[in-house]
């Protein structure tokens, strides 16, 4: 398996394709906004290769040597095989140089049902098994209630510092009114 850089039309597929469908709609950004700053310099987007075929994906918001993963998800076809496990591993390696890899989880504490709670604490579990750690901060980012997680060894921050770094990343890729609006912290 290997990780690469998506294409202008591979990552046009993968959103038609799976992002719709691994998403829910208020937490999807429209694909012009990921087009746009990815054209800036401050979003990646990397596909999990496996015999030339698309595993996963996973999408980072980068300022400098500090990252957001903003979407990361396995293909449906190829859960619960192994793939999450390599592609985190594959992406720690590719973030070698960071100085900061966030991420949000939904917290499982605000679940809508016991089925809803089980699956956010398996994604929780699943994450913490693969080397990230809560922040202890948490955040409501579109109406969605998120739990922020930290990856990499060494790459410990105090909760005022990934605060900063949320909104950092989150002013970086919204317009000033949607962020007022849709980020809580």
């Amino acid at each position: 398996m290997r990780l690469q850089e998506l294409t202008e039309d591979q990552i046009k597929a993968v959103y038609e394709q799976r992002m719709r469908e691994d998403f829910p709609s208020n937490e999807l950004k429209p694909l012009d906004m990921i087009m746009n700053r990815r054209e800036k310099g401050i979003y990646e987007c990397l596909g999990l290769f496996n015999e030339g075929e698309l595993a996963g994906y996973v999408y980072l918001v980068r300022l400098k040597e500090d990252y957001l993963i903003d979407y990361l998800a396995i293909d449906k076809k190829c859960r619960n095989a192994g793939y999450g496990g390599e592609l985190i591993r594959l992406l720690s390696d590719y973030l070698v140089h960071a100085k900061s890899i966030i991420g949000e989880i939904e917290d499982p504490e605000y679940a809508q049902s016991e089925a809803d709670r089980e699956l956010r604490t398996r994604r929780q579990q699943f994450y913490f098994r693969n080397g990230f750690r809560d922040t202890g901060v948490k955040a409501t980012c579109f109406g969605e209630p998120f739990m922020i997680i930290e990856m990499g060894e060494g790459l410990v921050h105090t909760e005022d510092e990934i605060i900063s770094l949320y909104r950092s990343h989150y002013k970086a890729i919204l317009p000033e009114h949607l962020y007022e609006k849709q980020i809580r912290i």
